[in-house]
């Protein structure tokens, strides 16, 4: 019998090297053959262990992903062989897959008005075709939600539960390609003098991404998580993604369990604490005396987002205000700085943590514009009586409204 059939070390270094050598250009009919025993007898958790081992390479990323495509292409057939998840609808993977069924008749509609506008032959039908693919493209919004309940609500779980899940980083940059193709394409549709050589490419480029991201996630990622976490985590789960909100389908019905009838409790240092009794504490500010339930009332009522990350660049807390720009999810806390973020940008977080430490700098500002608003991104350093280095907090608040003032206003309306 083949020493690949129960030696899993063994079979997921034979996958490493056979993806390895086809990144660096090597003749894949020989690969294939030097390693078709590993990739015979291959399963999800193989491929999900493989493509962590590739992260820690430090391959570019767009040669990773580049990669991790020809390779899947090689094992797609091993990979449909093993069933999806069978779980009940209304647990966190059912409702995911659910929407991508609601994604996948939504790109389908679309196809027959791509082939019409192809074939159009008045310039009134090709107005109408592109006009109603931008409308198309536009819903696809919605599905905002979904990759964003994945980004910070699955994967700090995911993280936190299975040492292998830098897989989650290629997936994250993915999300964030379809994100820059639908605002590529939405500009080229729009565009009067219409590309259609550039729509078309765009159009196959998203669509290529987005039926990615599902098979990724129904036959790699999701087998292994359902096997990795707990009934307790997927419910607290479900009970993050009701703020967050749902894509293309009903919100769903949670039945109550025991733990909703429970008062909220806190671990802290090994320690469950009532939330209840940590609400009266009183707490000192030199500069006054307030409960920690009127100090949280304070954060989450002011008009920014605030976020904080210790010395060792986990997140420690964020308000909760009323209209927040940026999804957050408990889920987060304790979750590095760096994994809160998409591959691609973790050098920027990185350099600024590092200008934070030495001293080199004690504030950052970034500002951004996003669904026609004007964003400022404030970080700044924490340091206690000493100068040390203890963290840092972001600070991101809507300008927009305000740099439209002028003169003076000193009556109450």
């Amino acid at each position: 019998m083949s020493e690949f059939i129960n030696n899993n070390a063994a079979r997921i270094d034979s996958l490493l090297q056979f993806c390895l050598d086809l990144i660096k250009g090597k003749n894949g009919k020989d690969l294939i053959e030097s390693h078709q025993e590993a990739i015979d007898h291959l399963c999800p958790n193989d491929i999900i262990q493989v493509v962590h081992k590739l992260v820690e390479e430090d391959l570019p990323m767009d040669d990773l992903k580049i990669g991790i495509n020809k390779s899947l292409n090689v094992f797609h057939n091993l990979i449909i062989a093993h069933e999806k998840p069978k779980v009940d609808s209304n647990h966190f993977l059912g409702i995911l897959m659910q929407e991508n069924r609601a994604l996948e008749k939504r790109l389908g509609e679309i196809k027959p008005l791509v082939k019409s506008f192809n074939k159009a032959e008045t310039e009134d039908d090709l107005k109408k075709d592109l006009g109603e693919i931008h409308s198309r493209i536009e819903e696809f919004a919605e599905f905002e939600k979904h990759y964003s309940r994945k980004e910070n609500i699955f994967f700090p779980y995911f993280e936190n539960q299975y040492p292998e899940y830098k897989c989650l980083g290629v997936m994250w940059s993915i999300h964030d390609d379809i994100r820059r193709l639908r605002k590529e394409l939405l500009q080229a549709l729009a565009n009067e003098q219409a590309d259609l050589k550039l729509i078309n490419k765009l159009i196959g480029d998203l669509f290529f991404l987005k039926y990615t991201i599902i098979f990724r996630e129904e036959f790699l990622l999701f087998p292994v998580a359902l096997n990795a976490l707990s009934s307790d985590l997927w419910y607290e789960m479900n009970q993050q993604s009701l703020e967050v909100g749902f894509s293309f389908i009903d919100p769903p019905v949670f039945t109550p369990d025991q733990k909703s009838k429970k008062s909220k409790s806190f671990l802290f240092e090994g320690k469950e604490l009532d939330a209840k009794q940590l609400g009266n504490t009183l707490l000192n500010f030199d500069t006054g005396l307030m409960t920690l339930d009127q100090a949280m009332m304070l954060l989450n009522h002011l008009p920014v987002d605030i976020t904080m990350i210790d010395e060792n660049d986990r997140v420690r807390f964020f308000s909760n205000p009323k209209d927040r720009f940026f999804t957050r999810s408990k889920a987060i806390i304790g979750r590095t700085v760096q994994n809160c973020h998409p591959p691609e940008s973790v050098h920027i977080v990185d350099e600024l943590l590092k200008a934070f430490r030495s001293g080199a700098k004690d504030s950052e500002p970034f500002w951004i514009q996003m669904q026609d608003r004007f964003i400022l991104i404030q970080y700044f350093a924490l340091r206690d009586d000493e100068g040390n280095y203890k963290g840092c907090i972001e600070v991101s608040q809507d300008l927009t409204d305000l740099k439209n003032l002028e003169g003076e206003k000193r009556l109450m309306e």
